[in-house]
């Protein structure tokens, strides 16, 4: 009877002693004065979203009417003289055009069977030629740059085909090359009327004609204003399909801001331009134009002397324009404090105590602030990625126990 007393006296303890333990582990949890986080390094830019077009000095190709092959890729540059396009009087003459150039790659792959025959270490350097092809695709493809991507997938198919010929053995593929030069050879004999198209000067060759080469040009620039961009057709006709050239190295974009917007611009500014697609790269671009206000709205205009090539095939693009960068160890706003001697850092736990580390401000956002340590690289007051910083709490001063 006793021994059950005392059983039930124990249960009783125990369950008394759990309880008021979570108790206190509650209260603790609620009364703690103390909230940190993790310093960590990020970056935060000014930007300002636009919708602009881009202008370039165009000059449409013009010629005969027939079936146009393209002798050139999109964005090559071109010398005077140069042959940009071919054009044929009917379709069936560019079917024996499209017979060659397949006859062509086909002696291509046959001749390179031929040297993977003798020289085993060639397969190998192919196959690694495919797989860097796939990359470059995926590459192309997720930043929006087909144009590229088809001319990386024509490789790959080329390079492909080169493979299924590796295990060839060498007479057959000696036999092979006769064969396919004999065809080629009767294919271009049968060829006649074709006419081609020359630059009459040197430029970089785009095959997107989309109509608006006649209204967006550089002079149109020297004077445009807010209502004259927002007043530009949606959609224009297309135009040749021989193609255009781009004189010069220097293509601009424009676009509508707002006048609140253009204060934070002067002529001559440099920024960076980057489109949401159509183009993977930053590009560096200058202000060399702000209309007159216009119902609160101004036109800009910016220079940009690189990657001519990559944006041909691109008219009206959204955009970011992002006029500066800041770097620094991110922590909530809420977290700076003033210390006695009026300068402004955190209070970070280390060990169990708080200790106040100098920052100097480089940029506040939304509730976060980017920082750097103000105290040199190699003092122990030094804030760096990973501190545990003390984000709320009534009083703090260094020294002070917190854990």
């Amino acid at each position: 009877m006793n021994n059950t007393r005392v059983f039930r006296f124990l249960s009783i303890a125990l369950l008394a002693a759990i309880a008021l333990y979570f108790a206190a582990q509650g209260y603790f949890a609620l009364t703690d004065p103390f909230t940190t986080t993790l310093v960590y390094q990020s970056s935060a830019e000014d930007t300002i979203d636009v919708s602009g077009w881009l202008v370039r000095d165009e000059e449409v190709l013009s010629g005969e009417s027939g079936t146009v092959r393209h002798e050139v890729s999109e964005g090559e540059r071109v010398g005077k003289g140069q042959t940009v396009a071919t054009v044929y009087s009917g379709s069936d003459a560019l079917d024996t055009v499209q017979q060659i150039e397949a006859k062509e790659l086909q002696l291509q792959q046959l001749q390179f069977a031929l040297s993977s025959y003798l020289n085993p270490d060639a397969t190998l350097k192919l196959d690694g030629s495919i797989t860097e092809n796939l990359l470059n695709i995926r590459r192309s493809l997720s930043g929006g740059d087909y144009g590229d991507a088809a001319d990386q997938t024509a490789q790959l198919k080329a390079a492909i085909l080169k493979r299924s010929h590796t295990y060839s053995s060498g007479e057959e593929i000696e036999a092979d090359i006769a064969t396919v030069q004999g065809e080629l050879s009767a294919l271009r004999s049968s060829l006649s009327g074709a006419r081609t198209v020359t630059a009459e000067h040197s430029g970089t060759y785009s095959a997107a004609c989309d109509g608006y080469e006649s209204l967006l040009t550089p002079d149109f620039l020297q004077s445009v204003t807010p209502s004259q961009l927002e007043g530009l057709p949606s959609g224009q006709t297309g135009g040749s399909s021989l193609g255009k050239l781009i004189i010069g190295e220097k293509w601009y974009y424009t676009a509508v801001i707002t006048a609140e917007q253009a204060q934070q611009l002067e002529k001559g500014d440099w920024l960076t331009l980057r489109f949401s697609k159509g183009a993977q790269q930053d590009i560096d671009a200058q202000v060399t134009y702000l209309s007159a206000a216009e119902d609160g709205k101004q036109a800009v205009v910016l220079t940009c002397r690189e990657y001519l090539a990559q944006t041909t095939q691109l008219r009206h693009q959204a955009a970011q324009l992002v006029l500066r960068s800041y770097e620094g160890l991110r922590i909530p706003t809420n977290a700076l404090r003033m210390s006695e001697d009026n300068h402004l850092g955190v209070y970070c736990v280390v060990g169990k105590v708080a200790s106040f580390k100098p920052v100097s401000m480089v940029y506040r956002g939304d509730g976060y602030s980017l920082v750097q340590a103000a105290s040199p690289s190699q003092d122990v007051s030094v804030l760096r990625p990973g501190d545990e910083v003390i984000v709320t709490s009534s009083k703090l001063s260094g020294g002070q126990i917190v854990q």
